[in-house]
């Protein structure tokens, strides 16, 4: 009802979600599990590390393929030339104007 509306003013948009999750998240980790939260900051350094080893191996992976597919065949060369033109030209749409003055 609007009454109720009024007085308890729950409005999902209005919410924080990042930071509603990350509390959410060490609230299940203490109360819940029981855990210590002592260890927090070194399994956010083991969570980055393990990031940056997904980063590399994807990067590895994509220079890898590269190299097998694209560097032998014309048309997959003649294809990726397009897709990237194509990208570049979807992004230069949306591009912000310069604000400088000159």
């Amino acid at each position: 009802s609007p009454e109720d509306q009024r007085v308890f003013n729950f409005d999902v948009r209005q919410l924080n979600w990042l930071e509603y999750i990350e509390n959410y998240v060490l609230g299940v980790k203490k109360y819940l599990l029981k855990e210590d939260m002592a260890g927090i900051p070194e399994a956010k350094q083991h969570l980055k590390r393990l990031r940056n080893i997904h980063y590399l191996f994807n990067t590895a992976l994509f220079l890898i393929a590269w190299r097998l597919l694209i560097a032998r065949s014309q048309m997959a060369r003649n294809v990726w030339f397009f897709i990237v033109s194509f990208c570049y030209k979807f992004l230069s749409y949306f591009r912000a104007p310069s604000t400088l003055k000159v």
